[in-house]
């Protein structure tokens, strides 16, 4: 009996016991922003930067965030609309959601802009490991007459950007703390003919103007002229103006261009080559635009413009712009864009370093040819200005 009593007991103990069901855990999404973003500008017409925030998974309820916007180059007001604190919601189901930033669209040639936008302060929800990211505006704007003009250097000729250096020639002569000589023949690497100097005929300036002038003082004997700016005048980034005009001729190679200014420690092509312009005589309509690199060996990317309706640019002058930044050049003739790089589409290591000038003029070459019968001498080109803004 005393037994029994015992069993009876403890099955009205586990009888009466209650097991309780925990609550269940509550996994709250991640959020996270995309490294970067890129976005045009857009003229005249207000466009928006998209900005996804992604979800690690499907939220079950409704939760929020809070977005941020802070100035870079980009100034609010100016090339974008604040945001300071602004509550976004997610609904349950929603994978992703897309936070748009109004900006402010010009029609002033200028350079990209970047501006933050973070997040914080989630409800309902946790933060990842990217809380900000960079939205680069990209400048779609080009020509504008009152930029292209000839004329002084006034805020308003150039909104938006600062002038850091310029040559305008004003002076009676090359001014030496800008310019240096390279002299000498031997072809300079591409099979050319001219022997370059210092003397008068080849480089002066006249009238406000620097003339390179290529000349035949004996037959199949040239002189010209190759001025540079290593170690005196060296740029890394910046929209850069050039305004020239080009000699004609079967043989004459002109070009507007910049090295990489450790060319001396690491040489050719590891210390990069922009071609802000290249011209061939014999084609008086067509430009080239060109970066050389190295990667495993030479590489370049090129593009070219070819004037409209049937102009030259012999005849008249052009400005020769590029647009120099930290992850893209872009080329330009009359602020008309036609070529691109981009550290996506090259090596793009050596154009984040100093590069200086040059300018000159080849007689000859692997790619021109030689001069025949019908290219007359003296031939110059007549550089109105180089001006770099950042």
């Amino acid at each position: 009996m005393q037994v029994m009593a015992i069993f009876l007991l403890i099955g009205l103990n586990t009888s009466c016991t209650k097991t309780e069901t925990p609550p269940p855990i509550v996994i709250f999404p991640t959020i996270s922003l995309s490294q970067s973003v890129l976005v045009n500008e857009g003229t005249g017409n207000a466009a928006n930067a998209g900005i996804t925030v992604n979800l690690s998974k499907a939220s079950t309820a409704e939760f929020s965030f809070k977005v941020t916007t802070s100035d870079g180059t980009a100034i609010a007001g100016q090339d974008y609309t604040a945001e300071n604190g602004l509550v976004v919601t997610v609904q349950p189901g929603e994978l992703f959601k897309t936070i748009n930033i109004t900006l402010v669209g010009d029609d002033i040639f200028e350079m990209d802009d970047s501006f933050t936008v973070s997040i914080s302060d989630p409800v309902g929800a946790t933060l990842g490991s990217v809380t900000s990211t960079k939205v680069t505006i990209i400048n779609d704007d080009t020509y504008t007459p009152e930029i292209a003009a000839d004329g002084p250097i006034t805020p308003d000729n150039y909104p938006g950007m600062t002038l850091v250096w310029s040559d305008e020639f004003s002076d009676a002569t090359i001014n030496a703390d800008n310019w240096t000589h390279e002299q000498g023949a031997g072809g300079w690497g591409n099979n050319e003919l001219q022997n370059y100097t210092n003397m008068p005929g080849n480089s002066s300036v006249v009238d406000g103007k620097l003339n390179i002038t290529a000349t035949k003082p004996a037959p199949n004997f040239y002189r010209s002229a190759r001025m540079i700016s290593k170690g005196k005048k060296e740029f890394t980034y910046g929209r850069i103006d050039i305004r020239a005009k080009m000699p004609i001729g079967k043989g004459i190679w002109p070009a507007l261009w910049m090295l990489g200014g450790n060319i001396s420690s690491v040489s050719w092509p590891k210390c990069g080559e922009i071609d802000i312009m290249e011209y061939l005589g014999h084609d008086q309509v067509k430009i080239y635009g060109t970066a050389h690199y190295d990667k495993n060996g030479h590489q370049s990317k090129g593009g070219n413009y070819v004037l409209p309706n049937g102009g030259s640019y012999h005849e008249q002058f052009h400005v020769f712009s590029i647009v120099w930044q930290e992850n893209s050049i872009r080329w330009y003739v009359d602020y008309h864009k036609y070529f691109e790089v981009s550290s996506t589409s090259i090596e793009f290591a050596a154009f984040n370093l100093p590069q200086f000038f040059i300018m000159n003029i080849a007689v000859g070459g692997n790619w021109p040819g030689n001069p025949d019968a019908s290219t007359q001498f003296p031939q110059t080109m007549y550089v109105d200005y180089v001006r770099v803004f950042q």
